[in-house]
């Protein structure tokens, strides 16, 4: 199971970088990976302990701007087509052996 989480915040003034770095941080702290900018997935061994992470993000989501998450199964997640670029390194390695630890 992996959860998806798709952002947009204002980053116009230097307050707002701020929250936007926190919030990124954050992510990257709690075993996100980035799959492309404001786009970031993480592994799960059951939908459980998704749900329960979902809660955490909830608790640490900035007030203004848009945070969404889906969490989707690796079956569907394996079904996700690449158009133009291609997978990073770090997600190469997470997408070979989802439950390593990076």
């Amino acid at each position: 199971m992996r959860t998806i989480v798709f952002f947009d915040l204002p980053v116009t003034t230097r307050k707002e970088r701020r929250i936007y770095t926190d919030f990124r941080k954050w992510l990257i702290k709690n075993g996100h990976i980035m799959i492309q900018y404001s786009v970031y997935v993480k592994v799960f061994t059951n939908r459980d302990a998704a749900v329960k992470h979902i809660g955490k993000l909830r608790q640490n989501a900035p007030k203004s701007g848009a945070v969404r998450v889906m969490l989707v199964t690796e079956k569907q997640y394996a079904r996700m087509e690449i158009i133009v670029g291609g997978k990073s390194a770090q997600e190469e390695e997470c997408t070979t052996d989802p439950l390593m630890i990076l």
